[in-house]
């Protein structure tokens, strides 16, 4: 490692998110090129950068930091720079070089202990005197912070996100419940705020540390594709967890519920505890299922003769079962077809594409996985996306990540068709719903644990008031009996919600 000291010349690149700067550092009258996380550095700054040098391919030598501390200028000319740089908003360089004739080296101390005589100075009123020194003030203060998380072995990165959240409470947060740090900084997470506790002495059996570790719980079941756990699972896994007993955790979920963080529902002699995020996010999305649950009058001989054409098209002759699911895919806004392998599901599938297809309609097709999706192309002849890809993913590694397709800019199109929708969590099903256009048919694929966790599991607690299922094939009935896990490859289930288009007889039927 080496060290480097001189003098911010100006920013070539900030991200504002984390932090991370390419900056220009004057050192003994070199130009170099320094990368890193350098927040709160502004042009004119004297700053001490520890790091190594190292050769960009493209932009050639830099100096790589892994740590940097900022000097304060203490000759006349370096404060005269660093106030003249604009790293203090209201301060040009005539005005800073007035205030450094005035008060010469004393000129930070003025600044910081008697910031009323920057008024002394022409151009500078009371008013700007003191917004001057809060500035002032407001850098040293980010300074200190960062030196003080550091200690706990928090990043550079993390630290500007945690500032930029609590300011100058974070001292008071880290010493008596780093674990809401957890819930409200996005990189924090449990792990992180317990080694935090640790190094700040918090003791193993703390209410706060047992609540974090509830909700981390849950958020780990939600990785598994858990919406909630019965407590009985739940008390266990906090439990081995967090080292405690039972009923230290037991005790918590009260108070849990009453602060909203988790949902706990009776069902028959089971208590299921959600995190709110997920429970809200469910019902949310049962809503709009329901919403999208739309029943169509259409005449049996219009759907006979639109099969015969395409019958005639395609050179297929349809079975009565698969007849049946492309007529409830046109009468239904909210159906479920499932069907075995061998039952003519890829048939079946094509057909329903087909019979939108001669409406006029726009189709798109998409999988969770680009694997899904080039399986999913080679079975139907039509181009397929990934569900990100659909709905247009943005951000990268140092943004946010959200997707380009939004409420204020929804999905345009008539007919969605998903395939693998196992695959699916609910989150990202929920943007699928959300985002979309409301004249939509979204139809899902996928194996039988979809349609399980509706219909036996309750995971569209909403939802199962207004589902309709129909069957391309008897196993349908082995769902309902809660099918074995080891049984569940063996079924496929498409579901058509809210088929919507301009097409006068719909319209009609609305």
């Amino acid at each position: 490692m080496e060290t480097i000291t001189g003098y911010v010349d100006h920013i070539i690149y900030r991200n504002a998110d984390n932090g991370y700067t390419v900056l220009v550092l004057v050192c003994e009258e070199e130009e170099i090129t320094c990368v890193g996380i350098f927040s709160g550095i502004s042009e004119g700054e004297n700053i001490e950068v520890t790091g190594e040098y190292t050769a960009h391919p493209t932009y050639g030598k830099q100096f790589k930091a892994e740590s940097y501390v900022e000097k304060e200028p203490t000759d006349e000319l370096s404060i005269e720079r660093y106030l003249g740089s604009g790293a203090i908003k209201g301060i040009g360089a005539a005005l800073a070089a007035r205030i450094v004739r005035r008060f010469k080296g004393d000129t930070f101390r003025i600044i910081e202990e008697e910031p009323e005589r920057l008024a002394e100075v022409k151009g500078i009123s009371e008013r700007k005197a003191m917004e001057i020194s809060d500035q002032v003030s407001e850098k040293r203060d980010l300074r200190q912070a960062m030196i003080f998380l550091q200690q706990y072995g928090i990043t550079l990165n993390l630290a500007v996100k945690i500032y930029k959240e609590y300011g100058q409470e974070v001292y008071g947060i880290i010493q008596e419940n780093p674990y809401r740090l957890a819930d409200d900084i996005s990189g924090v997470g449990f792990r992180i705020a317990d080694e935090i506790a640790k190094k700040v002495g918090i003791h193993t059996d703390s209410d706060f540390r047992i609540r974090s570790g509830i909700l981390y719980t849950l958020l780990q079941a939600s990785g598994e594709g858990h919406t909630f756990l019965p407590e009985e699972e739940l008390t266990k896994r906090a439990g081995e967890l967090l080292g405690v007993t039972e009923e230290a955790i037991e005790k918590q979920y009260m108070d849990l519920s009453i602060e909203r963080k988790i949902i706990m529902k009776q069902e028959g002699e089971q208590v299921q505890i959600y995190g709110a995020p997920l429970y809200y996010t469910e019902v949310n999305t049962a809503m709009m299922l329901k919403n999208l649950d739309i029943a169509y009058d259409v005449s049996d001989a219009e759907i006979t003769q639109r099969i015969h054409k395409i019958e005639k098209q395609t050179g297929m002759e349809l079975d009565e079962h698969q007849k049946e699911a492309v007529s409830e895919a046109v009468r239904n806004g909210l159906l479920i077809i499932t069907g075995g392998p061998g039952t003519g599901k890829t048939t079946t599938i094509n057909s329903i594409i087909k019979y939108f297809e001669l409406e006029g309609l726009d189709i798109f097709l998409a999988a969770p996985t680009g694997r899904a999706a080039k399986r999913m192309s080679e079975m139907t002849g039509y181009e397929a996306k990934t569900i990100h890809r659909m709905l247009e993913l943005n951000g990268g590694m140092e943004g946010a990540v959200g997707f380009e397709r939004n409420e204020s800019n929804p999905l345009e199109t008539d007919v969605v068709i998903i395939d693998e929708m196992s695959m699916v969590d609910i989150f990202l099903i929920h943007s699928l719903i959300f985002f979309s256009s409301v004249k939509l048919t979204l139809s899902i694929i996928s194996d039988s644990k979809i349609l399980y966790n509706i219909l036996s599991v309750n995971c569209f607690p909403l939802f199962l008031n207004y589902v309709t299922v129909h069957s391309v094939h008897s196993n349908v009935a082995k769902i309902h009996s809660r099918l074995p896990a080891a049984m569940e490859f063996w079924l496929v289930c498409l579901v058509i919600l809210a088929y919507s288009c301009q097409n006068t007889s719909r319209d009609s039927g609305m």
